[in-house]
């Protein structure tokens, strides 16, 4: 429960905020960057010392939290957590299986800054800082301007999404999010040029995946196999095809054909409900029925309803105007079409992971939007 600016706390925003302000200056000016991290902190700041009251907890969020206290707890630090194999054991036990990611992110967050509840939240601000890095980046290699870039990036900061789920709770999508973004820029950059720094970064964020959410691999694979076969030219194509189903058949094979085959067949074939999902994914949660649990998410939903249309429009002239683009949005139909298909996961929580290429298609259409000035009427003089 809320305690106050204590000193604990202070010192997670403060470290956090400096963190953030050197990953935001590589690309904003410093007076911007200390701004936009002073904000971003001050948010989970004021929130936890004033008015945390367990009401936005979930149930993932306090298991994460207790695996991480319960490794402190029998004397594991975050590298032997790793390094050890009897605690790499362990936190496969508390976490039920090869998902322990999230669960040594909160062995970070507590051994950095206590075993509260807001340590791990602390870390995931610094975490949107990282992906709008990254998709300042993508922009900038889609041929965007670098001021378009920068805006770009201070839109994905504060977009209302964003903020809500990665400055209140502790949930492991904002990493998704974030690993999904590293991703897509690297296969990006290797489409304009084939770099072996490039492609071993490639393979440790996939790899990574394996560890936090195993099917985004499959997705991204086939999105890169689509993405290459319609828009790339050249015998670079042939080459990243190759490589893409290299790394097609090493996802299976670290995942197992049998485990593989038998989550695609729990894809439902009525493409009705398909579809339905799909338009469900979308557009959850309706602002008028959210539950007192979820009201963080009141405002977003409404202005994700109000920008929903415009964000159709936004990333319609996105794909006609960037061939790198088109990549994002045949990811995020994809990963739709995914969730739609399984009922349980058509949640705003798992549509974090696209939620920065939705907000680009907002950003664009305010961007074009704001573009158009109005036609300046010469002025004929006063009439008397």
């Amino acid at each position: 429960m809320a305690e106050g600016l204590t000193s604990d706390l202070l010192r997670a925003a403060f470290c956090i905020g400096l963190l953030c302000f050197w990953i935001a200056s590589r690309n904003l000016s410093i007076f911007t960057a200390f701004y936009a991290a002073l904000v971003k902190v001050l948010i989970p700041l004021v929130y936890f010392a004033f008015f945390f009251d367990g009401t936005w907890i979930f149930l993932d969020d306090i298991t994460y939290q207790s695996q991480g206290t319960k490794m402190l707890q029998l004397g594991y630090n975050p590298i032997t957590a790793l390094v050890n194999p009897n605690g790499l054991s362990n936190l496969m036990s508390l976490s039920g299986g090869r998902h322990v990611l999230y669960g040594w992110w909160n062995i970070l967050g507590q051994y950095l800054f206590g075993k509260y509840y807001y340590s791990p939240v602390f870390l995931n601000v610094s975490l949107t800082f990282i992906s709008g890095y990254f998709l300042f980046r993508i922009a900038h290699l889609s041929g965007f301007s670098r001021k378009y870039a920068q805006r770009l990036l201070l839109f994905s900061l504060f977009h209302w999404e964003i903020v809500a789920w990665s400055s209140f709770l502790n949930l492991k999508d904002p990493m998704i999010m974030t690993l999904t973004i590293i991703a897509i820029y690297l296969i990006l950059r290797l489409s304009k040029q084939l770099k072996f720094y490039d492609l071993l970064g490639l393979g440790g964020v996939i790899f990574v995946f394996f560890w936090i959410r195993f099917y985004v691999p499959i997705i991204m694979m086939i999105a890169t196999g689509i993405w290459l076969s319609l828009f790339q030219k050249g015998w670079r194509r042939y080459i990243l095809l190759f490589l893409a189903a290299i790394g097609s058949i090493f996802v299976i094979f670290f995942l197992g054909l049998e485990n593989t085959l038998y989550n695609f067949n729990r894809l439902d074939q009525n493409w009705t409900t398909i579809l339905l999902g799909v338009i469900r994914m979308a557009l959850t949660p309706q602002p008028w029925s959210i539950e007192p649990a979820s009201t963080f998410l009141f405002f977003p939903s409404i202005l994700h309803w109000v920008l929903f249309i415009p964000a159709i429009c936004g990333g319609w002239m996105l794909w006609r105007c960037s061939r790198e683009v088109k990549f994002l949005f045949v990811y995020l139909v994809l990963t739709l079409f995914l969730y739609g298909a399984f009922y349980e996961l058509q949640g705003p929580r798992q549509r974090l992971q696209i939620t920065p290429i939705i907000a680009w298609a907002q950003f664009h259409f305010l961007w074009m939007i704001l573009k158009i000035q109005p036609p300046r009427i010469p002025l004929k003089g006063h009439l008397i």
